[in-house]
């Protein structure tokens, strides 16, 4: 990023928020891309036409497959590259090829109309599901429906040409869209829509692009031109900034590029503290592109790869030998650390055609989901299971239980796990007998009976995100209750206290795979309450890793129990506040991307 602040004569100041999907700050003229939706021509044609259509509807493929590399081949590797080949994959998808085909041939709709409607159909499906990450893939089916829309409409899907050292705005943006800008050399991007888990951001991360998404209407505020500050640290937008402004983002531009550099250049050191403790950081993912970022990263493996992408957008489950491959790849990809496979975690608002529930539940969240979805669908399941064990010939795998509720369901999927071990050895396929079978504690009474638990698994991995729903009846996504989600309080912590005391009793590791795990203000309480792993997305590894490497265990279980001891979570949290913010201030200035002490919105003057 260029390190000359543009001036302004301008007093005229608005502020933005959003989530910071990128980390950066880039100053610099606004370019607003206003892409309005493809108008899709809706018309009928005659059966002799069909053919012909369905020959021009894959003619339309092949050439979006040749613009999609066309980009790949300008760029360096990285994995905006690997997202990029992704996209490539999903034009070869069977369920959206034949069903687009069978609209053209069954219905006699043109092309585009077929094309559009089977887009709609898979994007509603995605919408549905409120994991932030699986529910991003919508935008990547909305984006390459958008290129094969214009392919076979004859006009330029790439066609963004900001200048150089420009903030673009825009609705939204595709991976092919991200990557070019980087040709571009482009400041900064924002837009309306997206998450920071959409794959847009992944490749703004991957070409260190500085991006906040989510800042809603942001495209309608703002004319070509126009002077903007992105402050993708905080997650701010300034319209028009001061010099006021201009001199503190130049300061904080230089504090951050060196602390960015420090973390950086430790990065593939292990994470030991300075009283010779080991944490292992590993990551998750959800989908094979995100492999390399675990690498570049230098993550210990994966701690926790959600498997529910093969099976959402698609009529029938994955087969044996899918799962085989996608477990295969991964290990290849890890070595010589483990890879942690949770067995599908379906239902609730993740729902798969795969299995079409006989009723609709009245409450999804406590129905058929996780290990119960599987003890119902059990021959999907074995399939499954069939697939992992035989990839664990070629690596350290482990393969993890979603939402166990107690011994007892352990045990019943622990039988079948033994079913398709013994189909193996009957059928003489090569596969693994010695892999690590463990559970996820997201239930509080998983939690309560963790010490009977850690007497049959092989390690415990704590899912903070739904540990703290189910334990506070709270919705995240409903916001008349969201503001009680709070990991400090004085229940969770003493649930997480539990299971690791459990594990060290038993000699069972126990690791935390929710977002606590990678957020500064929690590692200390985490650590010191005997966390053994901690496992997150990729790009949070190195600032996790310098802060433990920085501490002393002793310092860390002396703030847990400081933390155990508070009454409320209000006051465990301004402990742990304070304590970090003057052990660690730029850890805690950069952590999670949005300063809550900063309003919605302020305009000059106000």
């Amino acid at each position: 990023m260029s390190s000359e602040i543009p001036s302004t004569d301008t007093n005229v100041r608005l502020e933005r928020r959003g989530a910071a999907a990128s980390p950066g700050i880039g100053i610099g003229p606004a370019y607003v891309v206003d892409r309005r939706r493809v108008q899709v021509p809706h018309q009928k044609i005659d059966k002799a036409e069909t053919e012909a259509e369905v020959a021009r509807f894959r003619a339309a493929l092949r050439e979006t497959h040749d613009q999609i590399e066309g980009v790949k081949s300008r760029l360096g590797h990285g994995e905006h590259r690997q997202i990029l080949k992704a996209q490539q994959l999903m034009l070869r998808d069977p369920d959206l090829i034949q069903r687009t085909e069978r609209l053209i041939q069954d219905e006699s709709l043109n092309a585009e109309w077929a094309v559009a409607r089977v887009s709609d159909q898979i994007q509603e499906r995605f919408d549905a599901i409120e994991d932030e990450y699986l529910a991003a893939r919508q935008f990547d089916v909305a984006f390459l429906t958008e290129r094969i829309l214009r392919t076979l409409l004859g006009t330029n899907p790439d066609e963004i040409h900001p200048p150089e050292g420009a903030v673009v705005i825009a609705h939204d943006l595709s991976p092919a869209d991200t990557a070019q800008l980087h040709e571009h050399k482009v400041a900064a991007i924002v837009t309306d829509e997206g998450a920071p888990t959409s794959h847009a951001a992944i490749t703004a991360r991957s070409l260190e692009i500085p991006a906040i998404v989510g800042v809603d209407d942001i495209v309608e505020q703002l004319e070509s031109g126009v002077l903007v500050a992105v402050d993708a640290v905080h997650g701010r937008v300034i319209i028009n900034p001061n010099e006021g402004d201009l001199a503190k983002l130049a300061e904080e531009t230089r504090v951050y590029e060196e602390f960015e550099d420090r973390i950086l250049k430790e990065r593939a050191l292990p994470a030991v503290t300075q009283d010779g403790h080991r944490i292992r950081l590993r990551s998750n993912i959800a989908m094979p592109t995100e492999l390399e970022s675990s690498l570049s990263h230098r993550a210990e493996g994966i701690g926790l790869y959600r498997t529910e992408y093969l099976f959402l957008g698609r009529d029938v489950a994955p087969t044996e030998e899918e799962h085989y491959q996608v477990a295969k790849h991964a290990l290849a990809q890890s070595a010589p650390f483990p890879v942690l496979i949770r067995t599908f975690d379906l239902g609730a608002d993740k729902q798969s055609k795969v299995f079409r529930a006989a009723h609709v539940e009245a409450n999804p969240a406590l129905g058929m989901r996780g290990t119960r979805l599987a003890l119902k669908y059990r021959d999907e399941f074995r399939i499954q299971l069939r697939g992992l064990l035989r990839a664990a010939v070629h690596g350290p795998l482990r393969i993890m239980l979603p939402l166990i509720s107690g011994l007892e369901e352990f045990h019943e999927a622990l039988a079948i796990i033994d079913e398709a071990r013994e189909q193996l050895n009957d059928e003489g396929i090569a596969h693994s007998d010695d892999v690590p079978i463990g559970v996820m504690i997201e239930l509080p009474s998983a939690a309560l009976v963790s010490d009977v638990l850690a007497d049959h698994v092989d390690f415990m991995s704590i899912g903070t995100n739904d540990l703290i729903q189910y334990t506070l009846a709270i919705d995240r996504e409903n916001d008349e209750v969201n503001y009680l989600y709070q990991p400090l309080h004085p229940a969770i912590v003493r649930l997480i206290r539990t299971v690791c005391e459990a594990g060290k009793r038993s000699g069972v590791p126990v690791s935390v795979c929710g977002e606590m795990a990678a957020d500064p203000m929690f590692t200390w309480v985490l650590v010191g309450m005997g966390v053994e792993e901690l496992s997150m997305q990729s790009v949070s590894i190195p600032l996790i890793k310098q802060l433990l490497r920085l501490s002393s265990l002793t310092e860390m279980e002396e703030l847990a129990s400081a933390v155990l001891q508070a009454s409320t979570a209000e006051e465990a949290e301004r402990v742990v506040h304070d304590r970090m913010s003057e052990r660690f201030p730029e850890h805690m200035q950069h952590r999670a991307g949005v300063d809550e002490d900063l309003p919605v919105e302020a305009e000059a003057g106000a």
